[in-house]
């Protein structure tokens, strides 16, 4: 196999500087910031709402995504306030989140989505490659975090791809990310509650440096993959 392109390594060397970044600030505003109150306050208030609170929270999850606020902080916050159980609600969440939008993009929003693929190479890549290997193209773009998950659904929905495939291939694709990132804000829960002990402390720093590796190892195999069966694809076309 032959070695990616010199644009390609810069940019997962952006991604990996961003990644750095992002941790050094989220580490700064933990301690600059009252942030352990703020997580406790939002906590205390949905729990404090019992099932409603279930409801209102997934319901929320849900619009925030159909309306392509990132996945990522959404994530988390729910699992500050509901533990383990976050994984049910943003894997359920996710998923419809996805229905709707895959559908709001094939019935109701088609060309305005098409112009915005037109606009982004490497989205109009997804949507070449699709209609060859529609369920591995669904997994690996769902794998690579530098993709959206919610432009993602929108993107697929004009394409070939049907709607069990991309249902079956998203609900594959989100359970890595969704598992890491519900893992974090655990921790960070029992952070922010006082209770934390020296091990949570560096289970969380190691989670996040975790996530950090796995992104740009993630993203780089998806890309290196995506670009694989893309060159097919233009080749026959």
């Amino acid at each position: 196999m032959s070695s990616p392109p010199a644009s390609t390594n810069r940019k997962f060397i952006w991604l990996a500087a961003a990644s750095v970044i992002g941790f050094v600030a989220l580490i700064a505003a933990w301690f600059l910031l009252p942030v352990d109150q703020w997580l406790q306050g939002f906590s205390r208030w949905a729990q404090g709402m019992g099932a409603l609170g279930v409801v209102v929270v997934s319901i929320a999850y849900v619009i925030c995504t159909v309306l392509l606020v990132p996945g990522v902080p959404l994530t988390l916050a729910v699992a500050v306030a509901y533990g383990w159980w976050a994984l049910a609600i943003c894997f359920l969440g996710g998923m419809t989140a996805a229905l709707i939008s895959f559908l709001i993009s094939r019935y109701l929003a088609r060309k305005r989505v098409k112009r915005f693929l037109d606009r982004h190479p490497a989205m109009k890549a997804v949507d070449t490659v699709a209609h060859e290997e529609t369920f591995k193209t669904i997994v690996l773009a769902r794998l690579t975090p530098v993709t959206p998950f919610a432009v993602e659904n929108y993107a697929f929905g004009v394409t070939g791809v049907r709607l069990g495939s991309f249902l079956l291939a998203t609900a594959i694709g989100i359970v890595p990310g969704t598992v890491q990132n519900v893992w974090i804000g655990v921790i960070g829960r029992t952070a922010a509650e006082g209770s934390a002990s020296l091990i949570n402390w560096v289970l969380l720093t190691v989670g996040l440096v975790a996530t950090i590796v796995l992104t740009v190892w993630m993203t780089r195999q998806a890309k290196i993959r995506m670009k694989q069966q893309a060159e097919p694809a233009f080749q026959g076309s």
